[in-house]
This record gives C-alpha cells, sequence and structure tokens, in this order.
C-alpha cells in the first residue's frame, strides 16, 4: 500500500478565478472581524456567504466556531456535521464534534475522537474523552461525579478554532498546549482551508451510505424504470458477466417489462452461473500473503452458514484480490474500479475487508496523483476500524502530505508508523523521510515569514 490533506495551491488558484472570486475576500474580512471579538459582525459576513454558496466549508465551519462561542451548542454541532458530511474526517471538525457531543453522546463523541487523535495524538481532552468511553465498558458503570461537569467547567470552552483561508492544515506546540493560567481551556488549531470545489476534490466513498451501480438497478426496478434498469444490469454484466446476481437482476426486470421468455433464459443462465461458483473454491488471485484474502481469513464466523453472506463476501474478495494485482502492475484506473466493487458488494460486517479495499482504494489514487482524494480514503478506513490502524497506512498518509508540502501533518504520521509494525527496511526509510520533511518545514517556515 501507499500511506497521504488536502488542498494544494490549485485550490486557491481555482477560487481566485471563478464567479465566486470575492468569497475568499469575505472569508478573510470575517476572519478578521472574529480575532477582534466582533462575532455578530463576522457572522453575518459568514451568512451571506452561505447565501451565495451554501456548501462552503470554510463558512459552515467558522459559523459552528462562532455559536460555540455564543453558547449554542447545538446549533454548532449542526455546522460541524454539515462541514463532516461535505469533508469527512476534516481533523479539527471532528475533533470539535467530539467536544460538543461528549456529555449528550459519549460513544459518537469517543469514535470522532479516534479518528482526531491520528492527527492530533498529543490532545489531552481527546485522550480523555476516548478513556472515559473505556472505562465506561470496562466497569459497566461510571461514578456519576466522573460525568458531571461542574458550574465552572459549564463556562469554560473546549473549542478548536480553525483558519479558514489557508491551504493545509497546521498545528503549533504552543497553540496545541493548554495554558495553566488561561480562564478559558481554549485549543487553538490553525488550519488551512477545505477546498471550495467539493465536487472534484471530495471523493466519493462507495460506503454503505451510497448506492453501488447494483443498488440502482434495483432502485429503478423497484420505482417502475424497468427500461433503465435493464440498461444498468447490462452494463454491469458486461463488466461481470459471471455474476449470477446481475443475471437475477436482468431477469426480474425483464419480466416486469414482459419480456418473459428473455427473462426465462436470464434466470437459467443465473442458476448455472450460481451452481458453477458453489462447486468452485475460489482462488487467490496474488501470492503476497500480506495483501491477498480469501474468504476463511476474513469470513465472520457468525455468519459462515448464511450462504448468501458467505458469496458476498466471496466475491468482494475477487474484487479486492484482482484489483492488488492491477495495483502492482500499476493500472490504477483498473485497480481503483476493483477496489470500489469490493466494498460496495462487502457486507458491513466485514469491517477488515472493508478497510483492506478503502486502503487499497487509496493507494490507486494515489498512483493516478489524486492526492487529496487518496488521503480521504484513507480517513475512510481509519473511521470504519481505528484498531486496524497500520504502519504502513500512516507511512502512506505521511508520503500524500509530504507531496502536498503539509510537512508537519506528514511529520506526525512518520513518526506514528514506527511503532505500528514497520520493518526494519521500512523503519530506515521513514526515518529519512523524516529527516527530510524536518529540514522542508524549516524552508517553508522561512519563507512564510519573509
Amino acid at each position: 500500500m501507499l500511506m497521504h490533506n488536502v488542498l494544494g495551491e490549485w485550490a486557491m488558484r481555482e477560487t481566485k478565478t471563478s464567479p465566486g472570486s470575492n468569497i475568499m475576500d469575505m472569508i478573510q474580512e470575517a476572519r478578521n472581524l472574529y480575532e477582534n471579538g466582533e462575532y455578530k459582525n463576522s457572522l453575518n459576513i459568514y451568512n451571506d456567504i452561505i447565501n451565495i454558496d451554501e456548501k462552503n466549508v470554510n463558512a459552515l465551519y467558522s459559523i459552528g466556531v462562532i455559536k460555540s462561542h455564543q453558547k449554542e451548542n447545538n446549533v454548532a454541532i449542526e455546522f460541524f456535521e454539515k462541514v463532516n458530511d461535505i469533508m469527512p474526517n476534516h481533523p479539527p471538525t471532528v475533533a470539535n464534534l467530539a467536544y460538543l457531543l461528549e456529555r449528550e453522546k459519549p460513544r459518537e463523541a469517543a469514535e470522532y475522537a479516534n479518528i482526531a487523535l491520528i492527527t492530533f495524538p498529543d490532545l489531552a481532552d481527546l485522550k480523555r474523552i476516548v478513556k472515559n468511553l473505556n472505562n465506561e465498558r470496562e466497569e459497566e458503570i461510571i461514578d456519576d461525579k466522573e460525568l458531571e461537569l461542574s458550574e465552572e467547567e459549564t463556562e469554560q470552552e473546549i473549542l478548536l478554532i480553525s483558519k479558514p483561508v489557508m491551504n493545509e492544515l497546521e498545528l503549533s506546540n504552543e497553540e496545541s498546549e493548554l495554558s495553566d493560567e488561561e480562564s478559558e481551556r481554549e485549543i487553538l488549531l490553525i488550519s488551512k482551508p477545505v477546498p471550495d470545489e467539493s465536487e472534484d476534490d471530495i471523493l466519493d466513498l462507495l460506503v454503505s451510505s451510497e448506492l453501488t451501480t447494483e443498488d440502482k438497478a434495483r432502485e429503478l426496478n423497484s420505482t417502475g424504470d424497468y427500461i433503465g434498469a435493464v440498461k444498468l444490469w447490462k452494463e454491469i454484466l458486461e463488466t461481470n458477466p459471471k455474476s449470477y446476481e446481475a443475471w437475477y437482476g436482468l431477469s426480474e426486470s425483464l419480466k416486469m417489462s414482459g419480456h418473459n421468455e428473455k427473462a426465462i433464459q436470464c434466470k437459467n443462465r443465473g442458476d448455472i452461473l450460481k451452481e458453477e461458483e458453489n462447486n468452485i473454491k475460489k482462488p487467490i488471485l496474488n501470492n503476497e500473503k500480506d495483501e491477498s484474502l480469501n474468504g476463511s481469513e476474513i469470513l465472520n464466523e457468525d455468519s459462515k452458514e448464511n450462504s448468501l453472506y458467505k458469496e458476498n463476501v466471496n466475491i468482494s474478495i475477487e474484487w479486492y484480490n484482482k484489483g492488488i494485482n492491477f495495483l502492482s502492475e500499476e493500472k490504477s484506473s483498473e485497480a481503483l474500479s476493483c477496489f470500489e466493487k469490493a466494498i460496495g458488494g462487502c457486507p458491513k460486517e466485514e469491517k477488515e475487508l472493508r478497510v483492506r479495499s478503502q486502503n487499497g482504494r487509496g493507494d490507486a489514487l494515489y498512483q493516478m496523483s489524486k492526492y487529496s482524494e487518496s488521503i480521504l480514503a484513507y480517513h475512510a478506513a481509519i473511521s470504519l476500524e481505528p484498531s486496524l490502524l497500520t504502519g504502513r497506512t500512516l507511512y502512506n498518509m505521511g508520503q500524500s502530505y509530504a507531496f502536498l508540502e503539509l510537512y508537519e501533518d506528514a511529520l506526525k504520521c512518520f513518526e506514528q508508523s514506527i511503532g505500528r509494525g514497520l520493518e526494519k527496511d521500512g523503519i530506515e526509510i521513514c526515518k529519512t523521510q523524516i529527516n527530510r520533511c524536518k529540514v522542508l518545514l524549516r524552508e517553508q517556515n522561512k519563507r512564510s515569514k519573509n
């Protein structure tokens, strides 16, 4: 696999030449007002931006920050969730959600905190949120005193403030540490912003929230668009002619559109393919132990008696192994397609397979030089099951951060990857990358001061 935040300089150039080129000026003006404590005036400008572009993540994020200052936490959560929908797992956003949801939804808060800790491993409050949930699971009963905040604490703000006018995420040590003398517990994160061109840069993660092509065909069939469903099933069969499920789907659509004879032929073809598949042991298409899978490695024990479940898992494993082969041959587009099909057909319970497929998807996107999208794929894998995070994934993320000149984030990934199972050669390469990033970060800081 390969290891990669988003937002290169091209995003800023695109913004400046777009019809809404004044938006960045409005964001800067709103930010200046915010820093001077003029929250109301700042909020008015951010609302004007939303009227121009309702999915502008910079404005949505900043409104969340201001609403938190104004003690409207429920409204703040709504805006941070909107940002998370558009830009999944943006570290400052999920950290804010972890803080704001800690009391009312501790489990959800802990999930967000786990994701944020990947980028901000030293933030004590995030660790505390996760630890509190772990203690709850172990002890089953948590002392009420540990859950209740004193009146003084409720007046304190635990808030991540993100600058919405740059292109990369930066976290300075001074800003990430809490001072004992501070009257407010405020954690300051300086963040260069998410891109406004979300349609091009936000990846379409093929998880349970999105429809696969097969799902779309079934949906067309259920709504009465039988001709559209037939076309989709035929497209699927052009790619995967041995999919008995696709033949069954085509049969159903043909039957509903009145073509009974053809429907029977398609069903018979599906029956033959299903019988062949049940009689043939699925091959592992790659000999690399670390990458290829077989059914016995990944199949959920509780579901082995369910034949349809097993078939879906095995088909997903085949697509995954094909993706690994294409990846090794640097056929990135083909590999990407295979990993997406593996994710689309994989049962939700098979987290390891879904995580591996998302990581493979990230690798393919990286080979295609789509670094921003690749990072989001890796974050999607982490959010599915943080416990499956490996040193290799962190290293690959570091590579992408470095490629986008996000050296501080790259350093965090490289440093964390060393203690997560990298082999000896990998550790040496990682140390080399750490040294390079430190040099490049110093040069970058010098340029920014001039």
